[in-house]
């Protein structure tokens, strides 16, 4: 990318309290509106994850660089975002207040995609899922983890898109088969391979994926 898109700190009311985050614009001089939103959400909070997590800076960069007003957010009790871990029903909470923000900010732009990293991407499926994005963009999604089996919609009708580690080593990557059955719109699919689940030393590779899954997921 040449050069970083602007980026724009923001604080709003959630169902927890305060939620802290960081938004990316695109360039002014290539798109004076945003052509979509985005939200994308960081790996588990008690693990170390937050918004600050290299996958989901550079991913929401990504996704400024093509066009995007992208949000990301610390769920309640990382940071300075007010609350206590809740396991996952909060921090969906947590997501949709951040859907809503942006919706509220921008609502002549429609496309709205719901993407997250690892724990942080199984959040965003759920609200795919409940309607409230046009699209969903998992990152190592750990779609095949038993404790997240009751998280996961049994078929998504919203366009969906993955990029992948090549060589997890938290997560078995998704087989064609259960793609498949859970994804009625899979538009991409992208590896990373030799990859471990964090994608160390990969990260502009993780950049670039996005960056062209969001154009399949947007067309």
């Amino acid at each position: 990318m040449d050069g970083l898109p602007p980026l724009e700190p923001f604080a709003l009311a959630g169902p927890a309290g305060r939620i802290e985050g960081r938004l990316e614009l695109p360039d002014p001089r290539r798109h004076p509106a945003p052509r979509f939103l985005a939200v994308f959400g960081h790996p588990h909070p008690l693990h170390g994850g937050t918004m600050q997590n290299s996958v989901v800076v550079h991913g929401a960069r990504a996704l400024a660089a093509a066009g995007g007003a992208a949000a990301r957010f610390d769920f309640r009790g990382v940071g300075r975002s007010e609350g206590t871990h809740d396991g996952g029903p909060g921090e969906k909470q947590d997501y949709l207040a951040v859907v809503a923000w942006l919706r509220a900010r921008w609502p002549a732009v429609a496309p709205l995609l719901a993407a997250g990293f690892s724990f942080g991407s199984i959040r965003a499926l759920e609200c795919a899922a409940d309607g409230a994005a046009s699209g969903w963009l998992g990152v190592a999604p750990p779609l095949t983890m038993e404790k997240y089996a009751g998280h996961v919609p049994e078929r998504l009708a919203a366009p969906a898109a993955l990029v992948l580690a090549g060589a997890d080593e938290l997560v078995a990557p998704p087989s064609a088969a259960d793609n498949a059955r859970r994804f009625a719109q899979l538009r991409a699919v992208e590896t990373i391979d030799g990859a471990g689940h964090l994608f160390f030393g990969r990260i502009k590779e993780v950049a670039a994926a996005i960056g062209r899954v969001a154009e399949e997921l947007l067309r």
